[in-house]
């Protein structure tokens, strides 16, 4: 096996070193999901791949802690038409499932703008049909790494959609529908009472009035997709250099330096995919990525018996995911400017959304209480192109809500760009300074 970087620093002591130049060469800043996946395609098109990743290991940020889900049905754009007055109204209290500390309100005054000029019904027609040209390809990109024998152990049951209301569900319903005429997944079944819902899932309870399943959605655990994209990185020849910090960026004529605490890297081109993170790296450049950091959060209850499908309860904004020998819960959006302090009342905002809608499981056990930032945009698209200005730059950033799903055909996209200079689609929606 070829040995990382980060092998070859604890086999000398973690001392400093020095990089060699090699001047064809792909630097990926960011360890996560987006990033791991574009090494995986950059090395599998040929090219010699780095990865540089800040934290002590690959997968941290909101990479290993989500709720799993694998949706191209559901990658429409977090601005919609209503959005702004159903959400917006409950910014501040503690128990919405999108929470904006007070404090920090004013410094997010132009990001909450510019999120409600993308919720007209124009704007979203227009994110909408770009996040499905790109969603189109999520599912061929997971088969594709499937083949190198990563993410295997993906689920193909479905999502059992759970509704309050008869009304939701049919207007949900409805999207769904029109999702399956996109070719984003294939039609959803008809919708069910609660009776019914329960015969395919015991733990709903009677406060699920109507529910529908969605069949094609695939599932994984995200952790084990970490270890595996690390793995089959290392495997090809990907050099991993952990415990990094990318210092300065300088693009010139014929490469571009990255300076880092661990020596400098020159290569032919910079992919920036460090979440959140990117915001600093391209400011080093001179641009500003308008993301924020989103926090979600999850934990773990260990039911008897676990659901056999991801069960999305839609009206709480709630996902019970079946992982291994746990029930993974994920949900809530948090705003207050830090990227992973922990704040135990968005979990118990999670438990007290999810309480009417579960029985026969004790909410009150919990483990594995996590919290990771998710890249936020105010349109709901990710940034995936070149950077204005820097032809040998890179940027796969800023995917919101949809990281799992979108981050192999990412990776795709990004390796298309940089070994033949064409994405394979049109990457115009998700441009820098869009």
């Amino acid at each position: 096996m070829i040995r990382t970087r980060e092998h070859a620093a604890q086999a000398l002591g973690r001392r400093e070193w020095q990089a060699s130049i090699v001047p064809d060469r792909s630097i990926v800043v960011g360890g996560g999901l987006v990033g791991l996946s574009c090494a995986w395609f950059l090395r599998a098109a040929g090219a010699e791949v780095v990865v540089l990743e800040r934290g002590a290991t690959v997968g941290g940020g909101a990479s290993r802690g989500n709720a799993g889900e694998i949706c191209p049905s559901m990658v429409e754009p977090l601005p919609a038409p209503g959005m702004v007055a159903h959400a917006f109204g409950n910014l501040f209290r503690h128990d919405a499932a999108l929470f904006v500390h007070p404090t920090y309100a004013p410094k997010m005054a132009g990001f909450l703008t510019r999120f409600a000029r993308a919720s007209t019904r124009g704007a979203y027609r227009r994110g909408l049909s770009a996040m499905a040209q790109l969603g189109r390809g999520a599912f061929d990109a997971y088969d594709e790494l499937a083949e190198a024998g990563v993410g295997r152990h993906a689920s193909r049951g479905g999502y059992l959609m759970c509704y309050g209301s008869v009304a939701t569900a049919r207007k949900e319903h409805e999207a769904f529908v029109r999702a399956a005429r996109m070719g984003l997944s294939s039609s959803p079944g008809p919708i069910l009472d609660w009776a019914a819902a329960a015969q395919l899932e015991p733990l709903v309870s009677p406060a699920v009035r109507a529910a529908f399943l969605v069949p094609d959605e695939r599932w994984i655990d995200p952790s084990r997709l970490i270890d595996d994209l690390s793995r089959a990185n290392d495997e090809a020849g990907v050099e991993i250099v952990s415990d990094v910090r990318v210092t300065e960026i300088d693009e010139g004529t014929r490469s571009v330096r990255v300076s880092t605490s661990r020596g400098v890297f020159e290569g032919a081109t910079v992919v920036i995919a460090a979440g959140v993170g990117s915001r600093e790296l391209c400011a080093m450049l001179g641009v500003r990525l308008p993301m924020q950091p989103g926090k979600g959060y999850s934990f773990s209850l260990h039911p008897a018996s676990l659901p056999s499908r991801v069960v999305n309860f839609a009206d709480a904004h709630v996902v019970a995911t079946p992982m291994g020998d746990r029930l993974r819960i994920g949900g809530t959006m948090e705003f207050d400017g830090t990227l992973d302090r922990f704040n135990p009342r968005r979990i118990e905002a999670i438990v007290q959304a999810l309480r009417p809608y579960v029985r026969g499981i004790d909410l009150s056990a919990r483990t594995d209480e996590w919290v990771g930032p998710r890249p936020m945009t105010p349109d709901g698209l990710p940034f995936i192109g070149r950077l204005p200005g820097c032809s040998r730059v890179v940027v796969a950033t800023g995917h919101n809500m949809l990281g799992l799903t979108l981050a192999p055909v990412t990776g795709r996209v990004v390796a298309d760009l940089v070994t033949t200079g064409r994405a394979g689609r049109d990457l115009s929606p998700f441009a820098v300074g869009r």
